[in-house]
């Protein structure tokens, strides 16, 4: 049995406060990114991810996505559930009392004082690999449509988020190993708690265990994520340009003009671009003979029922399918800029949060200043790393005109008010007059 009377909580000595520079700053930063950023920051986060959530399982139910933008719309669902579980988590790291030396007796808060940081690292991992898989699906549907056809798939793309979680989770092990809650008993038959570190964990298994993971978990991540979006940016770029070559207005005659305002030869240059144009031509109508008869089979096979009775018109069918089409362009493209926008926030928020945090805890530092300074960074890392994971509902407000759509139909449904004839007679309101 050990004396620990005077080291109960009530009973411990304070630490000499420091007044240096360094210890003011840190206390600064400390105030203002750790206990008034991070939490608003996660509260919004938290908001912010249920409404993706409620956003993005009605889109998937209620719009006409292809495959491949059902598969994105999953990826979507699982970061926001990872992401809403780090806000969490992360809330309540700057909500409970600061950990302090010792515990008169177990409880949730020494629990989670113990696991944590543990399961905040879990979940930033796990959003950062599902960043890094949506953006791989994304750069083979557009950069690849055809071989995307053959990769990607609605049942794929569930067990690569399955394996995901698992795999962050199997790796993050090691974490919940390195401290342990060590009970002293005392001379007055009370006892005490203490987390401490595992005698059986070496500096040098822990600084290779860093290295790895930086490795796994920063450095690959990031450099995939910066391909990616370079790819992506570059093909949204180039399938912009050809739009406007393809546009009306944008014929021959002009480009030739613009050749000949130039100095250049213009009967060579004529010749020249009328030969590209019948190519291009030849090339477009082909493509259009065969969209035009899928089309046409689509619209004979919607124009009639089981029953050989014709249903409606064919104009009317003409328009219902290019609808639809347009509709599945707009999704297309609207989960393109999302992912592009989440991959930027990612890029500008967490990879360098993760490499300034790696070069930190490779620094030895002994003296207090190096240790204030170590800590400031910390706090200006986990304030950005909040902010990547609370603001993407803002990403998708501000890029995705079919979110905002699906957003605003969620609000009036939830909250229009009922006619005074509905309310004297207590009539239902249908799910046509919500739309109407």
């Amino acid at each position: 049995m050990a004396e620990c009377l005077n080291n109960s909580i009530g009973n411990i000595t304070p630490p000499e406060e420091d007044n240096s520079p360094e210890a003011e700053l840190e206390q600064t930063i400390h105030f203002i990114f750790m206990e008034l950023g991070v939490p608003l920051v996660c509260i919004f986060g938290l908001v912010g991810n249920i409404l993706n959530l409620m956003v993005l399982t009605r889109e998937k139910i209620q719009c006409s996505l292809t495959r491949m933008e059902k598969s994105a719309h999953i990826g979507l669902i699982a970061l926001a559930v990872s992401d809403f579980m780090f806000c969490l988590l992360a809330l309540l790291f700057t909500l409970l009392p600061s950990k302090p030396p010792f515990y008169n007796a177990p409880s949730g808060v020494m629990y989670y004082h113990w696991l944590g940081g543990n399961f905040i690292t879990l979940f930033i991992v796990s959003s950062t690999w599902l960043i890094v898989v949506m953006a791989g699906e994304r750069y083979l549907a557009v950069c690849h449509p055809f071989k995307a056809r053959n990769f990607i798939s609605l049942k794929k793309t569930k067990i690569t988020i399955i394996v995901v979680f698992v795999t962050c989770l199997i790796s993050t092990v090691p974490l919940f190993f390195e401290k342990e809650i060590k009970k002293t008993l005392c001379s007055d038959m009370s006892s005490i708690y203490q987390i401490v570190v595992r005698s059986d964990y070496g500096s040098k298994g822990v600084s290779i265990r860093r290295l790895v993971w930086a490795i796994v978990f920063d450095f690959i991540p990031s450099l995939a994520l910066l391909v990616f979006n370079t790819c992506l940016v570059w093909k949204i770029h180039s399938a912009k340009k050809l739009r406007k070559q393809m546009a009306p207005g944008h014929d021959v005659s002009r480009n030739t003009l613009t050749y000949h305002s130039q100095g250049q030869d213009s009967s060579e240059t004529k010749h020249r671009m009328e030969g590209e144009y019948r190519q291009m031509s030849l090339r477009n109508a082909s493509i259009e003979r065969k969209n035009d008869f899928s089309f046409r089979s689509r619209i004979e096979a919607d124009m009639v029922d089981s029953n050989g009775v014709q249903r409606m018109t064919y104009k009317t069918s003409l328009l219902k399918l290019k609808t639809k089409k347009r509709q599945s362009d707009s999704a297309l493209n609207s989960v393109t800029a999302t992912l592009v926008a989440v991959v930027l926030l990612f890029l500008i928020l967490v990879s360098p949060s993760e490499v300034l945090k790696f070069i930190f805890s490779q620094i030895q530092e002994q003296s207090q200043a190096g240790e204030k300074r170590k800590l400031i960074v910390l706090h200006v890392t986990n304030f950005m790393q909040s902010v990547n994971f609370s603001v993407n509902f803002v990403l998708y407000c501000a890029v995705n005109k079919t979110f905002r759509s699906t957003l605003g139909s969620l609000f009036c449904y939830c909250f229009r008010s009922k006619t005074p004839a509905q309310s004297a007679g207590h009539i239902p309101v249908t799910h046509q007059q919500y739309l109407s």
